[in-house]
């Protein structure tokens, strides 16, 4: 009898080192397995100064037109997406007000959309 326990043990160590093989072969050494990405989304077309074509030489509140080649940057004109004292971008003859739907204007004379309800310091009042 004391034969058994040995052929049992044997046979454990038999299954247990081709289960760990099998698994060793599966583990590795070939390609990595994709992880899924987000599908890539269709970018707004733009005009080279961060807004869609809509804006690219649409004319503002108070009759400018938008020249892409000649914008401040929003760092220059110390932009900022609140009001100052009560004026806002909505209120200046620079603002090009929303044309597609997004919330977001653009400026006449600074790069970028623009929130209506932002400053900066070029702000000029309407009328």
């Amino acid at each position: 009898m004391s034969e058994q326990p040995d052929k049992t043990r044997r046979s454990f160590l038999l299954v247990a080192a081709a289960i760990t093989s099998g698994l060793a072969g599966c583990g590795g050494g070939g390609e990595p397995t994709p992880t899924p990405t987000e599908p890539p989304t269709e970018p707004e077309p733009d005009d080279g100064e961060g807004v869609p074509d809509e804006y690219a030489t649409a004319t503002a509140i108070g009759g400018n037109r938008r020249n892409p080649e000649a914008l401040s940057t929003k760092e220059a004109v110390q932009y900022q997406s609140e009001p100052s004292d009560g004026e806002q971008c909505s209120g200046c003859i620079f603002y090009i007000p929303d044309q597609n739907g997004d919330g977001l204007g653009a400026c006449a004379i600074v790069e970028g959309t623009i929130e209506p309800e932002g400053w900066c310091a070029s702000y000029s009042p309407q009328g």
